[in-house]
């Protein structure tokens, strides 16, 4: 099984849709892979950054920031299949300096300050799937959501950088990004031909004082998709997600 999306979006709340997922899966990648948006990471990352990405799967994003030069990085997944194929997978390959670890990002079991850079490539899409309108996602959501940018928030550096991958736009994330307990300034851009992704960059420490953000002007472009989009499981992901929420 490769890309084979689930009869419901819901399906990806389960943590055992994941691990059998996992066990017949070896690579998967979720919203372009490393190609498309490198030069968008390269001018926040550094060969000496303490890297943590979140929800890593069966990506090979740690391996392309690996040959980057990028070389201390931390994934976690909930999966325990994940992290075990992970783990076996760098070791074959020699990548011995990148830890993988299972851990929930909701509850995440580092100490205060520890990393210049988290990443998140579509991991927080997932907590979205059941929330009906993108305008007033349910209390539910919104805790989960909290939860983890709270966590993102205290494991990062005081000048550290969160880089958050998504399908989620602007109007509807600013929101939370924006919650008077952080600290971060949101800045954002977007990737991707016929689909577009938005980049957001959020940096510890630099939140202006009328906490406005700044990014691209966005207006959402009429779709024009290659077939090889139309058939990714990104295009079914968001149009399962589209139709729950009208």
């Amino acid at each position: 099984m490769s890309g084979v999306p689930p009869s419901t979006a819901l399906a990806y709340l389960d943590p055992q849709y994941w691990n059998d997922r996992f066990s017949n899966e070896e690579h998967y990648e979720w919203f372009k892979d490393y190609s498309h948006f490198r030069h968008l990471f390269q001018a926040h990352l550094k060969p000496n950054s303490t890297v943590l990405e979140l929800g890593c799967g069966n990506s090979q994003l740690c391996e392309e920031l690996y040959k980057d030069g990028i070389t201390e990085t931390t994934c976690i997944d909930l999966s325990a299949v994940a992290v075990e194929k992970m783990q076996r997978r760098l070791a074959l390959k020699g990548y011995k300096e990148i830890k993988v670890l299972q851990a929930d990002m909701l509850d995440m079991p580092f100490s205060d300050g520890c990393f210049d850079v988290i990443i998140e490539k579509g991991t927080m899409d997932v907590l979205f799937v059941d929330s009906r309108d993108p305008w007033n996602p349910p209390p539910a959501t919104v805790t989960k959501v909290m939860a983890t940018l709270k966590g993102v928030h205290r494991v990062l550096k005081p000048d550290g950088i969160f880089i958050s991958i998504s399908f989620g736009q602007p109007h509807f994330r600013r929101p939370l990004f924006d919650a008077p307990e952080f600290t971060w300034s949101v800045e954002w851009s977007t990737f991707g031909d016929g689909f577009h992704y938005f980049f957001y960059v959020l940096k510890k420490g630099k939140r202006s004082l009328d906490g406005k953000g700044s990014g691209e002007s966005f207006e959402m472009p009429s779709i024009c998709l290659l077939q090889e989009e139309l058939e990714s499981e990104d295009y079914i992901f968001r149009t399962n997600i589209d139709e729950m929420n009208n």
